[in-house]
């Protein structure tokens, strides 16, 4: 088995746990184990029926089409609000078989998963990944009010404040002096944002660390202070290196002052990683972002 069939199935045992609850019964499970596997892409549904019977001991074959509906209706469930996103609706399902194949129901909540869930699945291994690879003590990444603007309510060292202006500070005891820092806001609202802090023009253009240290945002860079306008959690993944990666998007430029790290991106990333692993440490830290107490 291959790493990415490895991680095939991982994910679809990962979706069989999201959808289906303790009390389902298995022949839904495995009619979607089955028919949501991309080595039974190009096998028919009849196909998919006579595997049931034989795992199963016994499954009814005509009713393979009520079957898929039933899994159909959990993945709608679960993911419905994310699918809508990309102009998918379970429920507009029309009645027997469509005449375009590559419109079947099913087919259509397969591309989802495999073109849309999947890669981003992918990118939340690979951050849990780094993250496990860092050490996490809590004096590495700081934030100072800029107290010259506003009256600053108290918070913990853990918490930021939503309103609040902040300069950071990065302080690493490594030998390694070119700092990668990556930033994921995971809100209360759903929204979920991943962004490079440093390098980036808007933030951070030099990324060499001065005496293992590092004040955000630099004079040059193109915002002035670093707020949160958001109740959440903001997490913080430093990778120090002894050179700077050369990937176009880690360049700083106007164009994207602080750049997006999708699934690509981050993949492209762990490749690069991997092959020197030796030469980068990994930090993380993470802050609770809170309103203003009364």
């Amino acid at each position: 088995m291959t790493n990415q069939q490895s991680q095939q199935q991982q994910f679809i045992e990962y979706i069989t746990d999201q959808i289906f609850s303790i009390n389902t019964t298995e022949t839904q499970k495995l009619c979607f184990q089955l028919r949501f596997t991309p080595e039974n892409w190009e096998q028919k549904n009849v196909d998919i029926a006579r595997q049931m019977k034989e795992e199963l001991g016994g499954f009814n074959e005509p009713s393979i089409g009520t079957t898929i509906g039933e899994v159909l209706d959990k993945l709608k469930n679960h993911f419905e609000e994310e699918m809508a996103k990309h102009g998918i609706n379970l429920d507009n399902r029309p009645p027997g078989r469509p005449a375009d194949q590559g419109q079947s129901p099913w087919r259509i909540a397969y591309g989802w998963l495999w073109e849309h869930k999947f890669p981003y699945w992918q990118m939340d291994c690979l951050w849990q990944t780094l993250i496990k690879k860092a050490a996490s003590p809590s004096h590495w990444l700081g934030f100072t009010p800029n107290s010259n603007r506003i009256v600053v309510p108290k918070s913990k060292k853990h918490e930021v404040v939503v309103g609040v202006s902040y300069h950071m500070h990065v302080e690493l005891d490594c030998d390694q002096e070119h700092l990668l820092l990556l930033h994921r806001g995971i809100y209360n609202n759903g929204v979920v944002t991943n962004y490079v802090l440093c390098p980036s023009q808007a933030f951070a253009p030099v990324n060499r660390l001065k005496d293992k240290k590092m004040l955000m945002p630099q004079s040059g860079a193109m915002c002035e202070e670093i707020t949160f306008d958001t109740v959440g959690q903001e997490e913080f993944l430093a990778i120090v290196l002894e050179d700077s990666l050369d990937l176009p998007w880690l360049t700083p430029n106007e164009e994207e002052p602080a750049p997006i790290w999708n699934p690509e991106r981050l993949k492209e990333l762990w490749t690069r990683l991997a092959e020197d692993s030796n030469n980068w440490q990994a930090f993380y830290r993470s802050f609770e972002v809170v309103k203003a107490s009364a």
